[in-house]
């Protein structure tokens, strides 16, 4: 009659290592936090590592492949029954529910960003006038002074300190009130009067509302300073459809530094509120 092999009830390091394919450091590590016991060989004073051990080292493998931290693992290891493992699944999966919540967050912002690009990048900039009607607008007013374009940057991580959330940059669009009776430092454009953001898809606080009503519009590639050839043909083609001016024109950057490094690849509309005479009147 064949004898059974004789069961094997302990373990060196380098066992363990091999058998959970860790490191040696790593087990050592487990052993200060507590979740380990190992017992001295008393002929060798070697660690050796019990078959609880390898059942600690079981659940800690599984715990932490369901994103638990090892504190978790020690708390439950420490009172280890029914009540806790019920207790440490519930709330961890509370924990899940709002990752999961922030991250389909993150993915709406993500799309409501590349959505606006591409509709942007669909814009006709052929140098065509077009006439449109547009409800009011909610936008976010960050500065409502005079103030010089290379200054936005800091204007915008100012303005974000009053908001519990940073104020989008990409994919939202930057725009600019033209003050069209001064120019800039530089006599390049036109000195703004105030600066908003505004975006159809991504939600931004709002402080501001642009009124409902018609404007004409046109959109270009390139350089901001195309704006000061722009502007007069927006107000020449307002006056030649009997067209009254309601407002000061406004810079939409629909694509700029925040998007891209290259100017070639900017893309801004100018809007030139207008009313019939009539309603003008």
């Amino acid at each position: 009659m064949t004898t059974p092999p004789k069961l094997k009830k302990t373990f060196k390091i380098g066992d363990l290592s091999r058998l959970f394919h860790i490191g040696a450091d790593s087990i050592r590590y487990y052993e200060r936090l507590g979740l380990l016991h190992p017992v001295r060989d008393p002929k060798s004073n070697y660690r050796l590592y019990t078959l609880d051990d390898i059942r600690a080292m079981n659940t800690i493998r599984e715990l932490l492949a369901l994103g638990f931290h090892t504190d978790d693992i020690r708390q439950f290891e420490a009172n280890r029954n029914l009540d806790s493992v019920t207790d440490l699944l519930t709330r961890e999966i509370a924990a899940v529910d709002r990752k999961i919540a922030a991250l389909k967050k993150t993915r709406t912002e993500l799309s409501a960003r590349l959505t606006s690009i591409r509709e942007d990048l669909a814009k006709d900039c052929s140098g065509k006038i077009q006439r449109l009607t547009l409800p009011e607008r909610p936008c976010l007013m960050i500065k409502d002074a005079p103030m010089p374009d290379e200054m936005i940057s800091y204007e915008l991580a100012r303005a974000s300190e009053s908001f519990p959330e940073k104020i989008a940059s990409i994919g939202c669009c930057d725009c600019y009130t033209l003050d069209t009776s001064a120019m800039n430092a530089d006599g390049s454009d036109y000195r703004t009067k105030n600066v908003f953001f505004y975006s159809s898809y991504l939600n931004l606080p709002s402080n501001h509302t642009l009124p409902a009503g018609d404007y004409l519009s046109v959109c270009y590639r390139g350089a901001f300073n195309q704006s000061v050839d722009w502007v007069p043909k927006l107000f020449q083609a307002a006056k030649d459809q009997g067209l009254g001016v309601t407002g000061d024109p406004m810079e939409f950057c629909h694509i700029d530094r925040f998007e891209t490094a290259d100017q070639d690849e900017y893309l801004t509309e100018i809007q030139l509120p207008v009313a019939d005479k009539s309603e003008e009147a």
